[in-house]
Order: structure tokens, then sequence, then C-alpha cells
């Protein structure tokens, strides 16, 4: 069995600006007149939120299964599991593969989704 993504989490400083661990490459809010403007490196797995994948590469789909599926056939698997974007996002087993989750604090059930990997 393939390893699962190795992953961080970020509780206290959660609105930290998340970089690829591989290039450096800020990932979101890249972009100071747009923050929530996302800039994707060619490390980049997926950048997704509880509530929507914002950024899925090939790779990611490959890995976990979802290539050729549409937009709403992805958000009924992820829907589909307990712990909805953070369980299939747990799921990845690509080599050195590294996801950073940062969660807003109580009461909030805020959180968001960085997964990067080396490139083949």
């Amino acid at each position: 069995m393939k390893p699962a993504i190795q992953r961080t989490e970020l509780r206290t400083y959660y609105y930290t600006p998340v970089h690829c661990p591989f290039c450096g490459t800020r990932v979101m809010g890249a972009d100071p007149a747009d923050e929530t403007r996302i800039t994707a490196c060619p490390h980049t797995l997926f950048i997704a939120h509880d509530t929507a994948i914002e950024y899925r590469s090939a790779r990611f789909d490959a890995n976990v299964h979802l290539t050729g599926l549409s937009d709403e056939e992805v958000a009924a698997r992820w829907k589909a599991l307990e712990g909805g974007v953070d369980d299939l996002t747990n799921q990845v087993t690509v080599a050195d593969a590294i996801k950073v989750a940062a969660y807003a604090p109580e009461p909030s059930a805020y959180g968001s989704y960085y997964g990067f990997a080396p490139v083949e």
C-alpha cells in the first residue's frame, strides 16, 4: 500500500499565505489586488476549501480516481465522505506529497487545504 499524503496543520496562524514547499510560489492570494486569486505552480496537486475544490491538477485527479468526472460528480464524491474535502484530499498517495490544512478557530468549522508534490 502506498503511503498517504504527509500533513501539517495551521490552527493559530491559519491565515498565513501558503507557499509551495518545493519552489516557493505563493499559491493563494498571490495578487495583492485580488487576495482570492489562485496561482498554482507545477507542484500544486490541489487547492480546496470545505465548500469547494478550487484547483485540481491532472495528477491529483488520476491519483484519487477523479479523471473524466464533471465538477458536479467530483463534488458529489467528496460530499459523500464523512470528512468531506479534507477526507478526499487525505487519500492522495503521490510520492512525497505534502498537504497543508489551515483551520479557522472555533466557532468556525472552516478549513482550507493545499496539496503539493515534487514534479516527476
